[in-house]
């Protein structure tokens, strides 16, 4: 790394090495959350009630 390092130039650095870590665990961690919620079966019970009604 050639560039010129300064104080600042060094915290910026790592608040943007910050930001992009909690973006990333963020996009795994809502991508781990999605697939096991997918994987996951309705109840019965659930699925009846999506189903249309009879005109009372």
């Amino acid at each position: 790394m050639s560039m010129f390092m300064s104080t600042q130039s060094v915290q910026a650095e790592t608040a943007y090495r910050q930001e992009r870590i909690k973006r990333e665990y963020g996009r795994a961690n809502g991508r781990r959350l999605r697939a096991k919620k997918a994987t996951k079966a309705e109840p019965l019970h659930a699925r009846r009630s999506l189903r249309p009604t009879t005109a009372a």
